[in-house]
């Protein structure tokens, strides 16, 4: 009974030690690993090569375990924030032992996302805001998202770079760095007048672990006409002029300017002026009527108010005074009449009455006092020599107007009037003036002719533009002579005269280009000088300069000397485009440039352009490692233990993203060795035996991922390694001798070795065992003699005395106990022994044929018992079944054995001299010869 429980134990103990391994327990999986990446495995030796061996008990979509090789791998990417974090699976092969598989998602710093505007993103998110835009008023917000923010993580905005252009270095805009609003906030000011046309600002979100996603926002300047004109004053704000100046000359010129780009000023007079004429457009001051101060209705000073508009209404006045210097000109007469003795008329006394005596011509150098007035002082005296009789009396003429004059054009100019295309409708030209000497007659204008472009005030002669002009228009002319006819009241008479405009061209349009925005795309191998576009602007302008079109390329130091701008083509320059860079990641791998088409107008107008230049990865480079390695790993080292690692290095972006794979040598089932595919790290799969493999050559293929823009595994690159694995003995297979029982006959006189033992140790060499009797060697009968590394030979040390010994004559027998050690002289607490026992049996040697009793000795066997641990064997299922059975027959034979000899003991049968006598159940491979 006690036997069958014996088995029983024994047969559930072997079953038990067939249990399921498996690699990595628990398994800790990043969430972001791709699906397919194997995780672990499971090995079972009872199933081992069988097809549908393994399988999780609980259903999952999540993983799969191969059910012939027990690799187990996932399916999808997980997310730690979303996903179960934790995983329990059943692992069955059949048998009554199962495993529980712990899988656990670990969290993994994801960066944050800023795709919710896209064009932020691509770096093509464009906005305008007026250069007067309010302080600390939002201007766009950064919208980012995080996943890990579910654990706590928090976003910070900042502002990386912030470019200003044409005119750099302006540092205009903040960020909240919680919010990621964008505002002004109160440093440079967005004076456009400054050269702060467009602003590329660098915009990024960071969580708590430096995970950033970033954009770019350009921000462009719209110039407000916010700047007032500026008077040059003059000295004393005054000018002096004599009454002589001539009309139609230049009394002076005044001159504003005004900050705000592309803007005209013009100006006019804040009150109606007779006497001076302004040029709309270049503020001359010209004289429209006679200064003389000999005309009462003249004054001697002239307050002037000039107003200076631009585009926008923007307004200032200046105001100056004219003075008129007086020059006194005398009356001048007839100089017969007003010198010397004056004139002397004769006349007859019997002169009929009316008849002509004398015209007296006087003339008045005041303008406008004609004579009408003649006084006569009449002498009367008589012929010849008789007293003098006279008499004196006033006469008094007065003369009646006659509409006999023709209106004469005191004021229209001789030279051309050159006039700019942006002048508004309704700006005065000139004022043409001209008088009718006839009393009470009044002048009034008209052009000869239909004049669509101008207009002619009837009654005060003023030109004006009554017609939009544009140079670029081609129906309309580029200069006009206009005649004009100056007419009185009742059109009795009239007079014409001509005035010649010249329309001018102002730089009133900026270029014009085909795209606004250009997106081009290409990969980072691209040879330099290559062409990426051709710019195409025009400017509607149609005089040189102002249609003459300049390019200017603004970039910011990274890009400096990666781009080439020559005209009007964008060329790649001297340094090569370098996808695979940490600061050009961070610029999500795009270029974003500013080209300033302008023109050379005064002033010059110009269009910003944007430019974003995406560039591609290409897979150029190999990975770069050592390309022979060499391990050492200990036989007893346990299985997932690490046995070197492979270090390889890829440049291309992303950086160092390879796959480790074992191609060649990993022979068995198992094999021996398996490679982590993402750390090269090499571990140990199956248990090894220096004993059985003392070296292992495998072959590692390192290829890159994900380095080139469109995935293709004909595209990777790769490397391959030759690694050389040396198996490092540890002393764990003790000495083994064969046969471990020896026995032998000799005779008590025999000098001579008799037993050569036969022992080794598969982990030690002959020379590191060591022999010595530890048991059964009465007296020291018995000692070991060896030659050099060879196993001892067995030699008896002393003669048999026989005389000394009662009952000498019968044979005796001697069980010697040997041990046998390895490790010689290495360390002790490693060292392993096993024992062997050798019998032998000593002959008396006599002249006649000696005797035996019949009395059977009984043998008893001494034997040692090693303890040796190693891993344990796991048989297949019917191994046990059988081995339980052999077990039982075993002991059953035994027992019959023991019942058996205790009963019936063994007797020496005589036998002829020389012969050895033959004991039951024993047996012996030694021969021996006799000596004399």
């Amino acid at each position: 009974m006690n036997i069958f429980k014996i088995l029983l134990v024994y047969t559930v103990f072997s079953y038990i030690g067939a249990e399921i391994q498996i690699l990595i327990n628990p398994v800790n999986l990043p969430e972001n690993m791709a699906p397919g990446t194997q995780l672990s495995r499971a090995y079972d030796k009872d199933v081992a090569g069988k097809a549908d061996a393994y399988r999780f008990l609980n259903k999952t979509k999540d993983f799969v375990i191969d059910a012939s090789s027990g690799v187990i791998t996932s399916t999808k990417i997980f997310n730690y924030e979303t996903d179960p974090i934790r995983f329990l699976f059943i692992v069955d092969t059949g048998g009554l032992m199962r495993r529980v598989l712990i899988i656990n998602i670990i969290d993994v710093p994801e960066p944050p996302n800023c795709t919710a505007d896209p064009q932020f993103s691509s770096g093509t998110a464009t906005l305008e805001i007026a250069e007067d835009y309010p302080l600390f008023q939002s201007i766009y917000r950064v919208i980012a998202t995080d996943e890990d923010s579910a654990n706590g993580d928090q976003l910070m905005y900042t502002i990386e770079t912030q470019l200003s252009g044409p005119k750099e270095g302006a540092n205009s805009f903040g960020m909240d760095p919680v919010s990621g609003v964008i505002s002004l906030k109160g440093g440079d000011p967005l004076d456009f007048e400054a050269g702060y046309h467009v602003f590329q600002l660098a915009l990024r979100a960071t969580d708590k672990t430096g995970l950033f996603c970033q954009g770019t926002l350009i921000i462009k300047i719209i110039d407000i006409n916010d700047e007032k004109p500026q008077f040059e004053p003059f000295p004393l704000d005054s000018i002096n002029v004599t009454e002589k100046k001539p009309v139609g000359e230049i009394i002076a010129r005044v001159k504003a300017t005004d900050r705000d780009e592309d803007n005209s000023i013009t100006y006019s007079f804040k009150t109606q002026q007779e006497m001076f004429g302004l040029d709309p457009l270049k503020g001359i001051i010209t004289l429209l009527q006679p200064l003389n101060l000999d005309n009462p209705n003249n004054s001697k000073t002239y307050p002037l108010e000039i107003e200076a508009r631009d585009n926008g209404n923007n307004t200032n006045t200046y105001m100056f005074t004219v003075f008129v210097e007086n020059i006194d000109d005398p009356i001048s007469c007839d100089s017969s009449f007003s010198t010397g003795a004056g004139v002397s008329v004769s006349v007859p006394e019997n002169i009929p009455a009316s008849a002509f005596i004398y015209m007296i011509l006087s003339r008045d150098p005041d303008i406008g006092q004609e004579v009408e007035h003649f006084q006569f002082v009449i002498a009367v005296r008589n012929k010849e020599n008789l007293p003098v009789e006279s008499c004196v009396g006033t006469i008094t003429i007065n003369i009646q107007n006659v509409n006999d004059e023709s209106p004469v054009l005191t004021y229209i100019p001789d030279a051309p009037i050159n006039i700019y295309e942006n002048l508004p409708v309704g700006t005065m030209l000139v004022k043409l003036t001209a008088t009718d000497r006839d009393i009470g007659d009044s002048v009034h204008y008209e052009f000869i002719g239909i004049q669509k472009e101008f207009s002619i005030n009837e009654d005060s002669g003023e030109v004006t533009i009554a017609y939009p002009l544009d140079y670029e228009d081609v129906a309309i002319p580029k200069s006009w002579v206009l005649y004009i006819r100056a007419y009185d009241n009742k059109r009795m008479h009239s007079t014409t005269g001509s005035l010649t405009v010249i329309l001018q061209d102002v730089n009133d349009n900026p270029p014009q280009c085909s795209q606004d925005i250009y997106t081009i795309e290409l990969p980072e191998n691209i040879p330099s000088e290559t062409l990426l576009v051709s710019l195409s602007c025009t400017d509607k302008d149609g005089t040189l300069p102002n249609n003459n079109i300049t390019y200017h390329l603004i970039m910011d130091t990274f890009s400096n000397k990666t781009f080439t701008l020559t005209n009007n083509e964008l060329r790649i320059g001297s340094t090569h485009l370098d996808f695979d860079n940490a600061i050009f990641a961070g610029m999500h791998f795009k270029y974003t440039l500013f080209v300033r088409v302008s023109d050379e107008g005064s002033p010059a107008l110009s269009t910003i352009l944007t430019i974003i230049v995406r560039v591609s990865r290409i897979n150029e480079l190999n990975p770069v490692g050592t390309t022979s390695v060499t391990f050492t790993i200990f036989e007893n080292s346990p299985v997932d233990a690490l046995v070197g690692k492979i270090t390889f290095t890829d440049a291309d972006w992303p950086f160092n993203n390879l796959k480790y794979t074992i191609v060649g040598g990993n022979v068995g089932a198992p094999p021996k060795f398996y490679i982590e595919p993402d750390t090269g790290m090499i571990k140990l799969l199956d248990s090894l035996d220096r004993e059985v493999e003392s070296q292992y050559k495998i072959t590692v293929r390192i290829a890159d991922l994900d380095n080139d823009a469109i995935p293709d595994p004909f595209r990777q690159r790769r490397a391959t390694a030759q690694v050389t694995i040396n198996v490092l003995n540890i002393n764990d297979e003790p000495p083994v001798c064969n046969p471990p029982h020896l026995e032998t006959w000799i005779y008590s006189i025999v000098k001579a070795p008799f037993v050569h033992l036969n022992c080794s140790d598969r982990d030690s060499p002959k020379e590191h065992l060591s022999y010595s009797i530890v048991g059964g060697n009465a007296n020291n009968q018995f000692t070991l003699r060896r030659l050099g590394v060879e196993p001892p030979f067995l030699v008896i040390s002393q003669n048999f005395q026989y005389d000394v010994f009662q009952g000498i004559q019968d044979p005796m027998t001697f069980q010697l106990l040997i041990e046998v050690t390895d490790e010689l002289g290495g360390n002790k607490a490693r060292q392993l022994s096993a024992t062997t026992t050798v019998i032998i049996h000593v002959l008396p040697w006599t002249t006649t044929q000696p005797t035996f009793s019949t009395k059977t000795s009984t043998t008893t066997i001494t034997t040692s018992v090693l303890k040796k641990i190693s891993y344990y064997w796991s048989p297949d299922n019917w191994f046990p079944a059988v081995l339980t059975l052999t077990g039982a027959l075993f002991m059953v034979c035994l027992y019959a054995g023991a019942w058996y000899f205790s009963f019936h003991q063994p007797s020496l049968t005589a036998k002829e001299p020389g012969q050895v006598p033959s004991v039951p159940g024993m047996r012996t491979n030694i021969m021996f010869q006799e000596t004399k």
